[in-house]
């Protein structure tokens, strides 16, 4: 007969749905810091259909209008992102290029 160990909680960890589960909190978050919520976001394991070898983000039913009202917020955000990077590169000073004289090496100081 063969001995078996006995486990432990980790013995169910599954790494690569840990791996999904963090990827789907760091899209989420950057989501709502635009003010856009995906209520409906699952995980989804591995299947022949989507992935086969791995995990999936599944966004869940988005209607119509939602989706039109989260790329609005989307495009406001990415539009005033790029008004302020156009208006800081507008207030920065342009680099002046000093040009140093090349010295002789048979120059006397």
């Amino acid at each position: 007969m063969q001995q078996l160990c006995p486990v432990g909680p980790d013995y169910f960890e599954d790494q690569d749905r840990d791996y999904a589960a963090n990827a789907g909190v760091e899209l989420i978050n950057a989501l709502r810091k635009l003010g856009v919520d995906l209520e409906g976001i699952e995980i989804s394991p591995p299947c022949g259909r989507c992935s086969p070898l791995e995990y999936v983000l599944d966004l869940g039913p988005v209607r119509p209008a939602d989706a039109l009202r989260m790329a609005a917020r989307i495009n406001d955000c990415t539009d005033e992102l790029q008004r302020l990077r156009t208006a800081g590169t507008a207030a920065v000073p342009p680099k002046v290029r000093i040009e140093r004289k090349a010295r002789s090496h048979h120059s006397t100081p």
